[in-house]
């Protein structure tokens, strides 16, 4: 081989690793996870792989993992990243910074990234929450259509005292089974004065004539409520008989 073939063939190993190194908005999940191999140094990332898989993941949520949704993902900041975990079926944010941080620390591992029963496991909760939400419109429009103005009406909600107030809250989908206990959860009676729709019938409310709060020591969602006055009540995950 000639010097001047030599010289061309250096050159070109030269800008191709040049520009591997100078990966700043990365287009698939192999790219990502380079972009930080290149970009931390090797106690960062020694730091980051000698910890378990979920303290590591979780520890960078709010740190790393805010920083790659703010500079890669909202507001489609990387197009090409964005269009490849959407064609995977991944869309939330929070979902492609974990899926980022997970497959580097296995990579850093030396463990397979598992990719598509990562990409399942976040798909299976969203159909959760999906599933779940669908059940409490159907749920609420038939309450909506059951109850009239005038009827009575007992309202239970689950009373949160983990910050040591309490504090009667609706418990997100898709964890949102629970029992009544009437030893510290809210129990409200009353008559219903009104009936309405906010935007369409996925969102039904009604306003209640309070006559009956059986803990006068709690708030609903934050709000201070007492004998007498008119609240309004979302029927989404309200439990009312």
């Amino acid at each position: 081989m000639t010097l001047s073939r030599l010289t061309f063939v250096f050159a070109c190993l030269f800008f191709l690793t040049s520009c591997k190194s100078q990966i700043t908005l990365p287009k698939n999940l192999d790219e990502a996870v380079l972009y930080f191999q290149q970009k931390w140094t090797k106690e960062e990332l020694d730091k980051f792989k000698n910890k378990s898989e979920k303290e590591a993941v979780t520890e960078l949520h709010l740190g790393t993992g805010q920083w790659i949704r703010n500079s890669w993902v909202y507001d489609n900041r990387d197009t090409d990243l964005t269009n490849y975990f959407r064609s995977l079926g991944v869309f939330h944010p929070d979902d492609i910074s974990s899926i980022i941080l997970t497959s580097l620390h296995r990579t850093l591992n030396k463990k397979d990234i598992e990719l598509n029963k990562q990409v399942e496991h976040y798909q299976d909760y969203w159909k959760a929450i999906s599933d779940c939400e669908e059940k409490q419109k159907a749920d609420a429009l038939l309450n909506y259509n059951k109850f009239r103005i005038g009827d009575s009406i007992s309202i239970y909600m689950p009373v949160d005292t983990s910050d040591g107030s309490h504090n009667a809250v609706l418990y997100d989908c898709p964890s949102t089974e629970w029992n009544f206990d009437a030893a510290k959860d809210l129990l409200v009676k009353g008559t219903i004065t009104k009936k309405y729709f906010i935007n369409d019938t996925a969102n039904a409310f009604f306003t209640v004539h309070i006559t009956y709060i059986n803990r006068k020591d709690t708030p609903i969602l934050m709000t201070e409520v007492k004998t007498g006055d008119e609240k309004d009540f979302s029927l989404s995950g309200l439990t009312i008989k």
